[in-house]
């Protein structure tokens, strides 16, 4: 898989949950419900496609080296820490997305879909563009 669907994936996240969370304002109970269930799914896309782009293998090494394996500093470097931040980051604004939208709570969901847009969009896209240009 190219490193270009993986920053394109996380670029779009990062337009859509920007829209909630200006979208929001003033929504009823059951569309927060609905809301923070499909925001949570595809605030996960990204960080889905970054695992198994970084666990892939390498085109570039070939002979079934991944990524990972490829382009983390085993002494040194932060490349490691920010893969983990990415997807930890991501998940922890799903589940606050799901969580804010079954408690009815629209600023949460709105401050999470924030916060979550600019971490789809520096920290996913440059822990991608680390594990491809190094």
């Amino acid at each position: 898989m190219p490193g270009g669907v993986v920053v394109l994936a996380s670029l779009v996240v990062a337009a859509v949950l920007l829209a909630a969370s200006f979208g929001l304002r003033g929504a009823p109970r059951r569309r927060l419900a609905r809301a923070g269930a499909v925001l949570g799914a595809i605030s996960l896309a990204p960080a889905a496609l970054l695992v198994v782009y970084v666990f892939g293998e390498d085109s570039y090494r070939g002979n079934g080296i991944t990524r990972w394996e490829a382009y983390r500093s085993p002494s040194g470097g932060a490349l490691g820490e920010m893969f983990v931040l990415s997807i930890a980051s991501m998940c922890a604004c799903a589940a606050l997305l799901v969580y804010a939208g079954l408690s009815g709570r629209a600023r949460l969901m709105r401050g999470t879909a924030l916060v979550g847009a600019l971490a789809s969009l520096v920290l996913l896209t440059a822990t991608t563009i680390g594990f491809t240009a190094n």
